[in-house]
């Protein structure tokens, strides 16, 4: 089940995207952002150990975010990616203000709804300390 919260850090208190052995991915906006993306999310969705169906569900929503963020993100998109054991976090950003809200709306399906609520296990969004740019931050995961 997907909920959204506004406190980025995890269930212990400690923020998951702070550790170092993270990748970070910087697209200039414009045709590669979806092709790289979907690549890299790939790529450490694997190295998560996320099943298959969970790894597709990750690229789709690197496909959602690639489509969509350049509007809220015009110079580049900014994603931090975070494997752990069978987990993976995606920290989208820095956007502007109003742009994670934004991706969620704007990637609904009707009858459905938001495609990365559907697919995520857990949605942040946080506002940046100058409230100036914030941040979408997505978890997938499998418990089985």
């Amino acid at each position: 089940m997907s909920d959204v919260v506004d406190d980025p850090s995890g269930a212990d208190g400690a923020d998951p995207l702070a550790a170092e052995d993270g990748t970070e991915v910087s697209v200039a906006s414009g045709p590669l952002v979806g092709p790289v993306l979907r690549r890299v999310v790939g790529m450490l969705a694997a190295r998560a150990d996320l099943p298959l169906d969970r790894l597709d569900d990750a690229v789709l929503i690197a496909d959602v975010v690639a489509s969509r963020a350049t509007a809220f993100a015009p110079d580049a998109v900014h994603v931090r990616l975070q494997p752990g054991d069978r987990t993976l976090w995606l920290r989208v950003g820095p956007l502007a203000p109003g742009g994670a809200g934004a991706l969620l709306s704007e990637a609904a399906v009707p009858d459905v709804g938001s495609v990365i609520l559907k697919l995520a296990d857990e949605v942040q969004v946080e506002t940046a300390p100058n409230a100036m740019s914030e941040y979408l931050r997505v978890r997938l995961a499998y418990a089985g």
